[in-house]
């Protein structure tokens, strides 16, 4: 039996020999094979049917622990319950829940049929939805909808509803979430392979950033976003104890952390921030976890650095990825220190690559579109990612900027479409931030287009600052920028408010830009 393979490069280091592609195709074989995640609950449920899976915490601050027996009964309640109101396999489910046992009870139930989920912000406005179901994909219309009436309905007891148990069903889209918070108007996308494959990959990434069966996961990200969800069910799957604080606040996390000792715990940078910024928060917190992945919006550099100077590199980890699901690098704090500003190297059998506008292959060190592949993800044409054409298969993108070193990490430096045009010449708003957050008085920064009857568009800055106390005047942010920038890089204009507009897990919400 081949052994298991390790993180790969894309150019193997002198003296480590390149993972084999039997190798890699006999791993990804091997996924394929998994047992489906309802299947995984139902084990658990009965060789350990007292182990707690699920602790949400209420609007009241009341906390409610679920145990893997629980837990499996209500799901194949649920399913039960759908199977007789008419869902059959192959159809979408529409999930537009809170985080809770209800959004992970209904996903689960999904699977179980057969069925898709369709994963939609439960505060989504009408035109917000028509918005999201307006591409190719699942029709609003055709799909069951999971309320909470639907799921409180299917544990009434009723002696008439069919007694379900997973049969092997499992479709083969995971699920449609919502893209777009930081790349442009949402849009429902499909999020492939199949949930045992893709859920089986999370959590050897997981495994890979200080994870283990067991751990006690803390879960505080939307799930309607990749990661927070991503994460939460494949902990679910594999015998982790996922704790659920009802938002991100101190009283909250305090709450969490202090009643249940999480080990382990997926971050964004924007959480990161609020963690770091109190001591009290931060003590109880690291007096358990063991690691910690975070995901690569953006990350201050002081801030990763106190992390890794108070938790260790070996615990702090940092992962790159999509919605779209197009490719997965990682790295830990001591490689971060080493290359600093990266957002690490190719995990397992993923690859990178480095592309100009032709499409052409850059070396390293050179700024290009970063396409990625991975043999666990399967996108069709139409999809979304832009396509490349490589010898042995096709590279996939989304529209970021980056180079990798001669090491191989990689490094993203913006994104396709922050360049805009300013009286025809082309400028990076990424850029133009990356100044503005060297102002004393300014703590963050967004730079956004306005139009402009000679000129098109013309850049307008909108930051944030340090402190409430002495707030930077509009003069002196665009003075600040002379000799920094081009003139036709500065910003005309300067608004200075109190807070960005953000998501729900953090992310500036930079489609407002328009």
């Amino acid at each position: 039996m081949p052994p298991e393979p390790g993180r790969s490069n894309p150019v193997p280091e002198p003296g480590r020999p390149e993972c084999p592609q039997r190798v890699v195709s006999w791993w990804t074989a091997l996924l394929r094979l998994q047992t489906t995640e309802p299947r995984r609950l139902m084990s658990l449920a009965r060789t350990a049917p007292d182990h707690p899976v699920l602790s949400v915490e209420d609007a009241a601050g009341q906390w409610t622990v679920h145990t893997a027996g629980e837990l499996y009964e209500r799901v194949a309640a649920t399913a039960g319950h759908a199977l007789a109101a008419g869902l059959e396999p192959g159809r979408h489910t529409l999930v537009a829940l809170p985080n809770g046992e209800g959004l992970v009870r209904a996903v689960l139930a999904s699977w179980m049929l057969g069925c898709t989920p369709v994963i939609v912000p439960p505060g989504a406005t009408e035109p917000e939805r028509r918005a999201l179901f307006a591409g190719p994909g699942p029709v609003a219309e055709e799909a069951f909808s999971w309320s909470g009436a639907e799921l409180a309905a299917a544990l009434e007891p009723d002696a008439s509803r069919p007694v379900f148990s997973p049969r092997g069903l499992e479709p083969g889209i995971t699920w449609y979430l919502p893209t777009g918070g930081t790349t442009g108007l949402p849009a429902l996308f499909p999020v492939t392979p199949r949930p045992s494959t893709a859920l089986t990959g999370a959590r050897r990434l997981m495994r890979s950033s200080g994870w283990s069966p067991g751990a006690v996961q803390l879960s505080i990200g939307p799930l309607t976003h990749a990661a927070p969800l991503m994460m939460c069910m494949a902990g679910i799957g594999g015998g982790a104890h996922v704790v659920m604080p009802r938002r991100l606040d101190p009283v909250s996390l305090r709450s969490a952390i202090e009643r249940f000792a999480p080990t382990w715990c997926q971050l964004t940078p924007h959480q990161m921030a609020l963690i770091d910024a109190n001591q009290g928060l931060w003590d109880a917190l690291c007096r358990s976890l063991t690691g910690m992945l975070h995901t690569s919006a953006p990350c201050p550099q002081e801030v990763k650095r106190r992390w890794i100077a108070r938790l260790g590199g070996d615990r702090v980890h940092e992962t790159y990825s999509s919605t779209q699901a197009v490719g997965t690098t990682i790295c830990d704090g001591d490689e971060w220190l080493a290359h600093p500003g990266t957002v690490g190297r190719p995990f397992l059998s993923n690859q990178v690559l480095i592309a100009d506008g032709e499409g052409r292959p850059l070396p390293p060190g050179a700024v290009g579109e970063v396409f990625m592949r991975s043999e666990w993800t399967e996108v069709s044409a139409g999809d979304g990612p832009r396509r490349l054409r490589g010898d042995d298969g096709d590279f996939l993108g989304i529209g970021d900027l980056g180079y990798t070193d001669d090491d191989g990490y990689l490094y993203l430096t913006g994104r396709l479409d922050d360049i805009v045009l300013v009286g025809g010449a082309n400028v990076s708003t990424r850029e133009v931030e990356g100044v503005l957050l060297t102002h004393p008085g300014v703590s963050e920064a967004v730079v956004v287009t306005r139009p402009d009857p000679l000129l098109g568009d013309v850049l307008h800055a909108v930051v944030v600052p340090s402190g409430p106390g002495d707030p930077p005047d509009a003069e002196g942010v665009r003075e600040h920028c002379r000799g920094r920038l081009s003139p036709y890089k500065i910003p005309l204009t300067v608004d200075v408010v109190e807070a960005l507009p953000r998501s729900h897990s953090g992310k500036v919400e930079r489609f407002l830009r328009t």
